[in-house]
């Protein structure tokens, strides 16, 4: 697979519009699947967007923060920012998503993000507060993260079967360095990507997130190369909301798998999975109690375990 980075993405211009649809799935080659040979993703097209909530909306000075003004509801406004903030109960569901926003009058403050219509579920501006994107110029594997991927983008595939013979090879190897079964890894990698559709924007299969280690800085590791912002739902305290996250974005479909099982053999609290490495439904149950928040997590998995027939591959 080619391992072509691209330069680092610039913080994007303050915009809102429709992100740009993927190529056509590409087809797959004894298992490995060729990045599309693509330029930095464009940047996003400036656009107004448009307050949602009747008959008007709290414009606030920080997210809850202290009331600015009220905006009327069809009013147009460009989105500056995204960031995380309280939880906010919208007519478009739970969201942790906050937008600092400027009025065509110049006026600028907070509003939850559930009352924008934006024309996309996506992030459509910079995490607000962040640099340019890029790694730490002082310790390797970590940097900042952007709102575009650094590498070109696998093409989404045509459906999960021809996903999970692309991921294969990848899972087996995955077993034959750190134990983790491929039946397991394929289940994950499916139900993360939505059979090889989506992939956090960043050449991403399981969904796995950088970590932020200091103000501004998130650490995404050697196999990784970089991290994008993409919006997610989680479940804290039994409530589901959308909110950001930083995704690792890494060169290659193998990168990505063997990040994985490097991560549930290294991370001790996956530990207990690792004593039924022959027992793929143990080790599978004992890996969801921790890795998702979501409560249905391993009968997802299982489920889907049992519709692709991943048994095969282990």
């Amino acid at each position: 697979m080619s391992r072509r980075m691209l330069r680092p993405a610039a913080v994007l211009p303050a915009a809102l519009a429709v992100l740009v649809l993927a190529a056509p799935a590409a087809a797959t080659t004894g298992g490995a699947v060729a990045p599309r040979q693509a330029s930095a993703p464009a940047p996003l097209t400036p656009g107004p967007a448009t307050t949602t909530t009747a008959p008007s909306l709290a414009l606030r000075a920080a997210p809850a923060g202290r009331l600015l003004a009220r905006l009327a509801r069809g009013t147009r406004v460009t989105v500056e920012c995204q960031r995380n903030g309280p939880l906010a109960t919208t007519a478009a569901g739970a969201t942790r998503v906050w937008a600092r926003v400027r009025t065509a009058t110049g006026r600028r403050g907070y509003v939850s993000d559930g009352y924008l219509a934006t024309r996309t579920s996506a992030l459509v501006a910079p995490y607000c507060g962040i640099g340019a994107a890029g790694p730490d110029p002082a310790v390797a594997g970590q940097g900042r993260c952007g709102s575009v991927s650094p590498f070109a983008l696998i093409p989404p595939f045509a459906d999960a079967r021809q996903f999970v013979t692309a991921v294969a090879p990848a899972a087996q190897a995955s077993r034959d360095t750190y134990g983790v079964p491929p039946s397991v890894t394929l289940a994950q990698a499916v139900l993360e990507t939505g059979g090889g559709k989506v992939a956090a924007l960043a050449n991403n299969f399981f969904g796995m997130k950088a970590q932020n280690v200091a103000a501004s800085t998130w650490r995404w590791e050697d196999l990784a190369g970089g991290c994008v912002f993409k919006k997610t739902w989680e479940v804290r305290a039994g409530r589901s909301a959308t909110e950001i996250a930083a995704f690792r974005a890494y060169p290659t479909l193998e990168a990505s798998v063997l990040d994985h099982g490097r991560r549930l053999a290294t991370n001790p609290a996956y530990a207990a999975a690792f004593q039924h490495t022959d027992d793929p439904v143990r080790f599978l149950r004992e890996i969801a109690r921790r890795y998702a928040t979501d409560p249905a997590y391993a009968d997802k998995l299982l489920d889907l375990r049992r519709r692709y027939a991943l048994a095969q591959y282990d």
